[in-house]
C-alpha cells in the first residue's frame, strides 16, 4: 500500500434547491484498503455514492486519481477509471442466465459466444464471491435473493474494478450469505483491490474495515482507524451524540395469557405443519436465514402467501379463521409489515399521509368518500406517536431517508388498532439512530397489549429483543428458546446446522 491515495475526493458539495445533502466531504481511499464509510439515513451517503460511481455530475469540488485530477461525468467515465458500485437494488435480468448476466455489458465479455461458453469464462467470478455450488446456466430468477446480490458483486467482479463500491451488500443476506460477501472482501483487499464498505451493520465494519469514515448531515467527519474505535464510539460519531441503549429492557412480567394459537399451520415452504402461540404483550421472535420459512410463516398468517392449511384461534373472542387475503387479515385486526418497503410497504410515490392511512379507509372516510379533516387527524396522530416529521406528511414517501420510510411502513398499521402485528425484517437497511426508536416503539406497543410476533435474520436484533424465539432452519422448526436461552449463541447454532434437524433427516431416510 502506497501513502498515496488512489481516490481523493476534496470539498464535495451537493444541492438540491435549497436542500444540501452535502455540505463538505473529504475522502481518501488507498490502494489494498477496506474503508468502511457509516452514518445515519439522510446523511449523504447516497449522494456521495452516486457521485463517485458517475451517476451525478451536478456537484462541486475536486476528484483525484492516482494524484490526478478527473472528472466523473458518467458512468462510463468512472468505470473506464476502474471504478464500479453495486447498489441495493439489483439490476440482474431474471430471465437471463447467471452467466449473461454477468457479462451483460461492457466490453468484458467475447462478442459472440455460446452458453457454455460464457458459463466456462463466468466460473472464476463465481467462485471468487464464494458461489461454487450455483451452476452459470441456471436463470437467475431460480435463484434466493441472497444468491442474487452475490451475482451481482460476480458482476462487477468480471469487470477487473480497483475500487469496489458495495452500498449495504449484506442487508438482505443470511449470515452464511454475508459471510461470503466479507471473504470475498478479503479476497479482493488482498488481491491489492480498494474497497468502499457501506453497511448499516456495525459488526460487519469492524471485521473487515482498515479505517472508517463517518459522514453526518451532509459532511464527513475525521477518518479513522477501525482498531481506535469501539461501537459506542463510533455511534456516537454518527449521531453527534450517545446513544446509551439501543435495546429497550425486556419486561418478562408484562406478558399476559395466551392472546393467538396457531394451530397446524402448514405454509408453502415449510417441511411440515407447526403449532404454536403468542401472548398479550409479548414480543415473539422467529430466527433463520433466508429461505429458513420464518418470513413465509408470517405472511402465510397475514394471507399474503399460500398455505396448506391450520388455523389460527384468536383467544379473546374464541374465533377460529384462516386469512385468505390481506384484506380478511386486516378484518381481524393482524397488521403485516412485509420485509420489502419499497415493493410492497409503502406507495412511494403518494403522500406520507396517504400511506399511514391506507390500511384502514374506512375510517378517514364517510360514504366512501374520504373525510380529509379525519385523514388529517389520524395521519398526524400516527406521525407524532412514530416519531414523524408533521410537516413532511404532505410529501411523497419516497422523499424520506429509509429509516424513516420504515417508520411509515410501520406506523401506518396503527389505523387498524391491531391486535397482532407482524413484523418481518423490522430494521432492514435502517440506521442505528432510527433502529432504536424502531425498537423503543414496538417495545411500547407491547406493553400495551398488542401481541407481536417479528422474523429477521439479524442475529442481535434476534436475541436482544423478543423474549421468547422460535428457530427454523431449511423449512423446519428446530427448537424454542426462552429467557436466558435467548442468546446469539443458541440461536446461531440452532438456524445454521442444528442437531435435531439432523435427527429428523435421519428418521426421514
Amino acid at each position: 500500500m502506497t501513502n498515496a491515495p488512489w481516490l481523493e475526493l476534496k470539498g464535495i458539495q451537493r444541492h438540491f434547491g435549497s436542500i444540501k445533502a452535502l455540505k463538505g466531504v473529504d475522502i481518501q481511499i488507498n490502494r489494498g484498503e477496506v474503508l468502511g464509510l457509516v452514518g445515519e439515513n439522510g446523511a449523504g451517503k447516497s449522494t456521495l455514492m452516486k457521485i463517485m460511481s458517475g451517476f451525478d455530475s451536478g456537484f462541486t469540488g475536486e476528484v483525484f486519481v492516482d494524484g490526478r485530477a478527473v472528472e466523473l461525468g458518467s458512468p462510463n467515465k468512472a468505470q473506464a477509471l476502474g471504478i464500479a458500485i453495486a447498489q441495493q437494488e439489483l439490476s440482474l435480468i431474471p430471465t437471463l442466465s447467471v452467466a449473461e448476466n454477468i457479462f451483460l455489458g461492457g466490453n468484458h465479455g467475447p462478442t459472440i459466444a455460446s452458453l457454455s461458453t460464457l458459463s466456462k469464462l463466468a466460473r472464476p467470478f463465481l467462485d471468487e464471491v464464494g458461489l461454487n455450488d450455483i451452476d452459470p446456466k441456471m436463470r437467475v430468477h431460480r435463484l434466493s435473493v441472497g444468491e442474487s446480490h452475490l451475482v451481482e458483486v460476480a458482476r462487477l467482479v468480471a469487470h477487473n474494478p480497483q475500487l469496489l463500491i458495495l452500498d449495504e451488500p449484506t442487508a438482505a443476506l443470511s449470515e452464511t450469505d454475508s459471510e461470503r460477501i466479507l471473504n470475498m472482501v478479503n479476497r479482493l483487499k488482498e488481491n491489492g483491490k480498494s474497497v468502499i464498505y457501506v453497511s448499516h451493520r456495525l459488526d460487519e465494519i469492524f471485521k473487515i474495515a482498515d479505517r472508517v469514515t463517518v459522514l453526518r448531515d451532509g459532511a464527513s467527519q475525521a477518518t479513522k482507524q477501525a482498531s481506535e474505535l469501539d461501537v459506542p464510539n463510533l455511534v456516537t460519531l454518527m449521531l453527534g451524540r450517545e446513544l446509551s441503549d439501543m435495546f429497550p429492557p425486556k419486561n418478562l412480567q408484562r406478558q399476559g395469557t395466551t392472546a393467538y394459537t396457531f394451530s397446524d399451520l402448514w405454509p408453502d415452504g415449510l417441511l411440515s405443519p407447526i403449532t404454536f402461540n403468542v401472548k398479550n404483550g409479548e414480543i415473539l421472535g422467529l430466527a433463520g436465514q433466508l429461505g429458513s420459512g420464518a418470513g413465509e410463516i408470517l405472511a402465510a398468517i397475514a394471507g399474503s402467501h399460500p398455505v396448506r392449511g391450520g388455523q389460527i384461534t384468536d383467544m379473546s373472542s374464541g374465533q377460529s379463521f384462516l386469512p385468505k387475503s390481506s384484506k380478511v387479515a386486516i378484518t381481524y385486526g393482524i397488521a403485516y409489515c412485509s420485509p420489502d418497503r419499497k415493493h410492497d410497504g409503502l406507495f412511494l410515490g403518494r403522500p406520507i399521509s396517504e400511506n399511514l392511512t391506507s390500511p384502514n379507509l374506512k375510517r378517514i372516510s364517510d360514504k366512501g368518500i374520504i373525510n380529509t379533516s379525519k385523514s388529517d387527524r389520524v395521519s398526524a396522530d400516527i406521525a407524532e406517536s412514530f416519531t414523524i416529521d408533521p410537516n413532511r406528511l404532505p410529501h411523497e414517501a419516497s422523499v424520506l431517508s429509509g429509516g424513516n420510510q420504515q417508520k411509515v411502513a410501520l406506523g401506518k398499521w396503527l389505523s387498524i388498532n391491531p391486535g397482532l402485528m407482524l413484523v418481518d425484517e423490522p430494521t432492514r437497511g435502517v440506521d442505528v439512530g432510527a433502529r432504536a426508536e424502531i425498537y423503543q416503539k414496538l417495545a411500547e406497543l407491547a406493553e400495551s397489549g398488542v401481541s407481536i410476533i417479528i422474523a429477521s435474520t439479524d442475529l442481535l436484533e434476534i436475541s436482544e429483543l423478543p423474549s421468547r424465539v422460535l428457530t427454523f432452519y431449511k423449512g423446519a422448526l428446530t427448537s424454542e428458546l426462552e429467557g436466558s436461552k435467548v442468546n446469539t449463541e443458541n440461536i446461531l447454532k440452532e438456524i445454521t446446522k442444528p442437531e435435531s434437524f439432523l435427527q429428523l433427516a435421519g428418521e426421514a431416510s
